[in-house]
């Protein structure tokens, strides 16, 4: 005996899944808690208000969210809005009694197996429930949208997946033996009926209506805002208790109705929960939005930076590219004058050479004269040839560089004598100057002397005669 209660599309896999699980503020009610425990229930390994849950393709429980964001990713699905499907599957006290831990488990296994069966290429994860005011076992059924397969996403008309996900519930019903249970059926009076008939109009269709609008709004986190949402459309929620009636004001009057009268969409403690997960889902964006900012003004700035360093770079490429210009210039300039010295040097040697030539053998210089027989032998032919000197002790047979080395060496040579030369006119002049100071000191004296001496004589009366 189960039914499915329920079929809806949620925008956020995480929020449903949050709810599901049943941690931190959705916890298991203390109420619930007190009444597992009154039937000699041990609470303490229940964390959370799924009391068993399981999953499909791979997926834990436990990170379930994580896990179906992870493949809406791969398939670039994680943007899309109505990203899982989630079905309420519930269980008659008779067939499955929520005091009994064993039954817990079979609820959840026969949830598994519907939405394997349903959506074989969809992750799901199946959570079961016990709390509420009658601790009635159900399931909440979370499917992702995303096919593994395909990375396609799921469109499924809304009549058409609660139809057939009551047809595979009631068949693994009778497989089980258990009798069909009829899906709850919204309740209508006969004077609505009847004023609906005559009017085409349903108040309590317009006030569904304008609840589906104001949860279906992202800017409605909170039940104030909520509340002011439903009064545009003259409809106003009161709480009472754990209940809530909408008070309507119409052409034919004022209306009241409890929202469980409406659908278990409009109790009030599902539609409390959608809000505080519409906030927290809110919350999230936010911090994702201003994470993403974060990280898109740090992009920015190392982009910016990254662009000075290039802009550096280019610079400094640029002057050292200037550099290197000029430095080859220099040594074009370097080896242009290289190759001028190197041809002065050729001449130089060559000249050098000449000019040895004509000190060593200056009769390769002289003209030859013609000779008589009667005529004295030439000194050069009876002399041995001179000695060159020992500045230019030459042969004719060196090469250009030892004749510029040894002309190098003469020119030192030179250059030392005249310096000597120098040193001693230096000395001359010094001496020369010397002496003539002692002369002129000599005189200075001589006539300091000689005015004294007349000084003396003018005392004494003048010379004797």
């Amino acid at each position: 005996m189960a039914t499915i209660a329920k079929i809806s599309g949620t925008n956020s896999a995480h929020a449903a899944i949050s709810y599901a699980q049943g941690k931190g503020r959705d916890k298991l009610k203390n109420h619930t808690l007190e009444w597992l425990e009154t039937n000699g229930i041990d609470t303490s390994n229940i964390n959370g208000r799924a009391v068993v849950s399981s999953g499909t393709n791979g997926i834990m429980p436990n990170m379930a969210s994580t896990q179906m964001k992870t493949t809406r990713l791969a398939f670039n699905q994680d943007k899309q809005r109505n990203q899982a499907l989630r079905i309420i599957q519930s269980f008659d006290r008779s067939e499955l009694d929520p005091t009994k831990p064993a039954d817990w488990q079979t609820a959840n296994d026969i949830g598994q197996r519907l939405a394997a069966e349903l959506y074989p290429d969809y992750q799901a994860a199946i959570y079961t429930h016990l709390d509420g005011d009658n601790h009635v076992l159900h399931n909440h059924i979370i499917i992702s949208k995303v096919n593994l397969k395909t990375g396609n996403k799921l469109r499924q008309q809304r009549g058409e997946a609660v139809k057939t996900a009551r047809a595979k519930n009631d068949e693994i019903a009778q497989e089980m033996g258990w009798h069909i249970l009829e899906a709850p059926k919204e309740s209508v009076n006969y004077a609505e009926q009847t004023f609906e008939e005559k009017t085409g109009f349903s108040w309590r269709k317009a006030i569904r209506t304008h609840i589906d609008e104001a949860m279906n709004n992202p800017a409605v986190t909170n039940w104030e805002q909520f509340t002011a949402a439903l009064q545009v459309h003259q409809i106003t929620p009161n709480l009472r208790g754990k209940n809530v009636t909408f008070v309507i004001n119409t052409k034919d009057g004022e209306h009241r109705v409890r929202g469980n009268k409406l659908g278990t969409d409009y109790e009030k403690e599902t539609l409390i929960n959608g809000l505080e997960r519409k906030l927290e889902f809110n919350e999230r964006h936010e911090q994702t939005i201003e994470q993403s900012n974060t990280e898109i003004n740090q992009g920015t700035a190392n982009s910016q930076q990254r662009q000075r360093t290039v802009n550096s770079r280019e610079s400094k490429i640029t002057a050292f590219s200037h550099q290197i210009e000029q430095f080859t210039n220099q040594l074009r300039t370097t080896i242009d004058r290289f190759k001028q010295l190197g041809q002065q040097l050729q001449t130089t040697a060559r000249r050098v050479t000449e000019f040895i030539k004509s000190k060593t053998h200056p009769q390769l210089n002289t003209p030859t004269q013609p000779q008589n027989k009667q005529t004295v032998p030439a000194e050069s032919e009876t002399k041995p040839d001179r000695k060159p000197t020992k500045e230019f002790d030459l042969n004719t047979d060196k090469s250009p560089e030892e004749l510029i080395a040894i002309f190098k060496n003469f020119n030192q040579k030179i250059d030392q004598e005249n310096a000597q030369k120098e040193h001693e006119k230096e000395l001359a002049n010094k001496q020369a100057q010397a002496a003539k100071d002692r002369q002129n000191k000599k005189l200075v004296a001589k006539r300091i002397r000689e005015r004294e001496k007349e000084q003396q004589n003018h005392g004494m009366g003048g010379p004797t005669r």
